[in-house]
């Protein structure tokens, strides 16, 4: 089954399969000021000529658009992030987005912190624990993992400190790692955890969801 990973951020989207490169495209809807019926989304801004006359709208701005996509996602499972503790009535629009108008297979809901540290965790096995800066076009949440494992009562949304020293013990050495590719390091993570072998009991699948519900979905994705 194919995998779709979709890094939702803010001002773009990283979106591909997972035996695929990644896109980045603008995740947004552009309108014409002469034709404002005519609405483009995301890398379809490549078909204008003239780019000048154009406003757009970002979805985490202003309303979450539902954009139509003439695809079928009945064999499809996929990844896709939303930020640290989202509103309980956005998760559930999300799910009813989902399973119930683009009929995914599976779904794994998670934050894109979460797939930067299973791709550091990855790439460093023997590590402890990570501090994730995330950075985004709305705000910056640090958050402390422990073996992959979110540690949620210590995730802030702020500013990075000069005295990130002076926050941990003695003993632990700390460094700050910038990656190759930022942009892409949550969506690379996501294309990792698409094969990791307990993949299929973290998402929840569609016969699941209309068997259960939003709740299902609300007591397995720790958002």
């Amino acid at each position: 089954m194919a995998t779709l990973v979709l890094d939702n951020g803010a001002y773009t989207a990283k979106i591909g399969y997972s035996l695929e490169k990644v896109s980045v495209i603008p995740n947004c809807q552009f309108r014409s000021k002469t034709s404002r019926l005519k609405t483009f989304t995301a890398n379809q801004l490549d078909e204008i000529k003239d780019p000048s006359g154009l406003f757009y709208i970002l979805p985490f701005q202003k309303v979450r658009q539902r954009h139509q996509v003439k695809q079928d996602f009945a064999d499809t499972s996929i990844v896709i992030t939303e930020p640290y503790f989202n509103f309980s009535s956005i998760q559930e629009s999300m799910n009813e987005i989902l399973f119930e108008e683009y009929q995914f297979q599976s779904a794994l809901r998670i934050n894109a912190g979460s797939l930067s540290a299973h791709h550091y965790f990855h790439a460093k096995p023997t590590e402890l624990g990570c501090l994730v800066v995330d950075s985004g076009f709305s705000f910056t949440h640090v958050a402390p993992y422990c073996r992959s494992k979110k540690m949620k009562e210590g995730i802030r949304r702020e500013r990075l400190e000069a005295e990130l020293r002076s926050l941990a013990p003695a003993h632990l050495p700390v460094s700050v790692l910038l990656p190759p590719n930022p942009v892409c390091y949550s969506w690379e993570g996501g294309k990792l955890l698409a094969h990791n072998p307990d993949y299929d009991e973290m998402v929840v699948t569609r016969e699941d969801y209309e068997e259960n519900g939003h709740c299902i979905c609300e007591d397995k994705f720790d958002i």
